[in-house]
């Protein structure tokens, strides 16, 4: 295969991850099809198949994207740079919501996926805290475990709350919560 060849595939494979995410985000990973994801790209089921070899790897790649276009925003501790992306990015936003609903069942593909996710997430914001901490910079009364786990609540409750009302300022509901549960430190960090 030439260079071009492999840009094209890459450049194929983008444009299905991306028509993915949309059709997830719109029906969910069990109401979605390949034939629908396939048909929005100007291919057919056996083409789309053939670059992911399948729906449940097609999803986790569709996850996997999602996960890291997020990575970039991850060093604020308190997810303001993230949450505010969110705002601007609906579709994305309801992939996630619906995909981690769904992944509650234990026989979804990306249940174990979800669920180790949260922890990591979880320990991450936890020992990011329990360092800020240590060095003074939050409330001493703050359990940094809990802290995580309240930090990871308010952000995708606030998601699906906007999503229901998108007049709703995510940004400033989660300013706020930051604001009175870390006190000043939030804003200056």
């Amino acid at each position: 295969m030439k260079r071009g060849e492999y840009a094209k595939t890459a450049e194929r494979r983008r444009m299905i991850i991306d028509t993915a995410m949309q059709v997830f985000a719109e029906s969910g990973f069990r109401g979605a099809s390949v034939r629908e994801i396939a048909a929005r790209v100007g291919m057919t089921d056996t083409g789309v198949l053939h670059h992911f070899g399948g729906k449940v790897k097609l999803l986790l790649e569709v996850i996997k994207a999602k996960e890291a276009e997020d990575g970039a925003r991850v060093a604020d501790p308190f997810g303001r740079r993230l949450v505010s992306r969110n705002a601007e990015r609906g579709g994305t936003v309801r992939l996630f919501t619906t995909l981690s609903a769904e992944a509650t069942d234990p026989e979804h593909p990306a249940h174990v996926h979800f669920v180790e996710r949260y922890a990591s997430i979880r320990r991450y914001e936890a020992a990011r805290f329990a360092a800020m901490a240590a060095a003074g910079e939050l409330p001493a009364d703050i359990d940094p475990a809990m802290a995580a786990r309240l930090v990871i609540a308010v952000m995708d409750g606030l998601q699906i709350q906007w999503l229901l009302d998108p007049s709703m300022d995510m940004n400033e509901a989660y300013t706020d919560f930051i604001t009175r549960y870390f006190g000043p430190v939030a804003l200056e960090n």
